[in-house]
Parts: C-alpha cells; structure tokens; sequence
C-alpha cells in the first residue's frame, strides 16, 4: 500500500504510450494520508473518506511528486490520460503488463474478424446504394487506370534505355540525328 511506503522503497512506473516502458524509482518521502476530498458527513452516518498520500520519487536521479495516489491501495492510474501507472507493488504491476499484453493480442486476434465485418458492409452498402457502388467502381477503374499508366511509363523508360544502347552499339549519336 502506498501508505506503507518508507524512504527507499522501489516504486514502479508504467508509461503506456504508443512503446510502453516501465521506470524504477525510489522513495524520497510520503506524507501522511489525507481525505481525498474533505467534507464532513451529514449527521447521523459514518464518514466513508478516500485517503490519499503524496510520493516523492528519484527516478533516474530527478525527483517526481506523485500526488494524490490512493493511501490503501498498491496500484494507481497517474497522469492526466491515466496513460501512466504507478505501482508499489512488482505483482501488481506484473498483473497490469499482463492485461495490457492480454488486450492487444485480443484486437490482434479480432484483425481478421473485423476485416471481414468491413467487407460485409461494403456488400450491404452497394446492395442498398447504387450510387455508392457505382462511385466504388469507378475509383476502383480509376486506380487500375492508373497503375497501368504507371507501368506503361516504366516500360517506356526501359525502352528507351535499351534504344540508347543499341544506338550506341551501331555507332549512331541519337542527338545529332536530332538536329540534323
């Protein structure tokens, strides 16, 4: 629990960003825990406060205050986008890379899935608009139009190139033909 936390504990954070890495720090000092949001209670029932703690971290020689994490609790989303976690505790986070590892080899999985959704779409969206597959076939005529351009340039080229050489060859100078 980060309450527990004591000077030169080992804190770990997580940064899930588009190459997640995990950083080791240690603790600097925690302060004592404090209600998250101090209100009194109507009377009559029991205060329920969520308690929380301030974490000064050294984090590869800088100092990071991690504010606000929960006081009972091992694990914590941190940062603005809670694209950052922050963990006293190393099963904890094993437990959270896990997950993380588990959701993206799930939407890998579904990839094949989804493709095939896409393409029923497109079969259901020409069957209900002709309009949308005429448009479809025709930038699909545009496309092949296009990459038969594409070759034809190429094939060009290398036409030219061979002509030069044969040129060369016989000991004609294209060039001066030209003005002639």
């Amino acid at each position: 629990m980060f309450q527990n936390l004591r000077t030169n504990s080992q804190v770990f954070i997580l940064h899930k960003e588009s190459t997640p890495y995990i950083e080791y720090g240690s603790v600097v000092s925690v302060s004592a825990p404090r209600a998250k949001y101090p209100t009194t209670p109507p009377i009559g029932q029991f205060p329920q406060v969520e308690m929380v703690v301030d974490v000064t971290v050294s984090v590869n020689g800088q100092q990071s205050n991690l504010q606000g994490l929960p006081a009972g609790a091992d694990i914590a989303d941190f940062g603005q986008n809670g694209n950052i976690v922050v963990s006293c505790s190393r099963d904890a986070m094993n437990n959270e890379i896990g997950t993380m590892k588990q959701k993206s080899a799930d939407i890998l999985a579904s990839v094949d899935y989804h493709r095939g959704v896409m393409e029923s779409c497109d079969k259901m969206l020409n069957a209900l608009n002709p309009e949308f597959a005429a448009k479809q076939q025709q930038e699909q005529k545009i496309s092949q139009l296009e990459s038969q351009i594409a070759e034809m340039a190429k094939g060009m080229s290398e036409l030219m190139k061979f002509n030069k050489m044969l040129a060369e060859q016989l000991g004609v100078n294209p060039e001066t033909n030209k003005k002639k």
